[in-house]
């Protein structure tokens, strides 16, 4: 979401370049990548269409796109967090995991 979010930029790349918190096996199979690309390609339309709303209705510097407050509030969704783990129950990496 960070990504689309801030339309790639060269800053969020450099970001994710150092950033090392990943995990070093694979824990998401492909077909969660592609939910995962399809559900931030959806959020970002939504902002673009939130922002493109905003235009003359709040105060100047306000206006535009809110990645990182839509992110956390993403994060902090149950949503989220219920999709994440339904997503693990019918998941490999649950199996693989209990061997």
């Amino acid at each position: 979401m960070l990504v689309k979010g801030f339309n790639n930029s060269k800053a969020v790349q450099e970001l994710i370049d150092l950033d090392h918190s990943g995990f070093t096996e694979p824990i998401l199979t492909i077909d969660d990548l592609e939910l995962i690309d399809s559900l931030t390609t959806t959020d970002n339309i939504k902002m673009k269409i939130d922002s493109a709303n905003r235009i003359g209705r709040v105060a100047e510097g306000a206006e535009g796109k809110h990645p990182l407050g839509f992110i956390l509030d993403k994060i902090d969704s149950k949503w989220l967090d219920s999709l994440a783990n339904k997503r693990y129950r019918i998941s490999e990496v649950k199996k693989l995991s209990n061997k």
